[in-house]
């Protein structure tokens, strides 16, 4: 996939856990069964031409086909220079997604988790 002149060398997008982000406006008047939202860890990385890396890595919630931001994991871009083949780029960029779902993990607050 290209994107401008960047050429995504690697993504990734990973269930973090679900949960149920509502429950505290919803209260004892839910009468439905409760929808929950999956939290999801995606990250991206591109080359471009010119010899520099971009890893984008952001958090999500997905309810059936809404999207919609999370309060929690805030999004992190990082540039780092391409002084590697793009396969050992690929591998650490891989390397930052699992990193990034432990942290995401970490963030997740408890109470929502479901």
């Amino acid at each position: 996939m290209e994107t401008g002149m960047m050429k995504v060398i690697f993504e990734a997008e990973t269930e973090v856990g679900k949960c149920d982000y509502q429950a505290e406006e919803a209260g004892a008047f839910r009468y439905a069964e409760p929808d929950f939202a999956a939290l999801l860890a995606y990250t991206q990385a591109s080359v471009s031409g010119r010899g520099l890396l971009k890893i984008e890595q952001h958090c999500y919630l997905r309810q059936g086909e809404e999207i919609s931001e999370q309060p929690w994991i805030k999004p992190e871009i990082n540039l780092e220079p391409l002084d590697e083949s793009k396969e050992e780029m690929a591998k650490m960029a891989a390397a930052m997604h699992e990193r990034f779902i432990e942290r995401a993990r970490r963030l997740l607050p408890e109470r929502y988790l479901v």
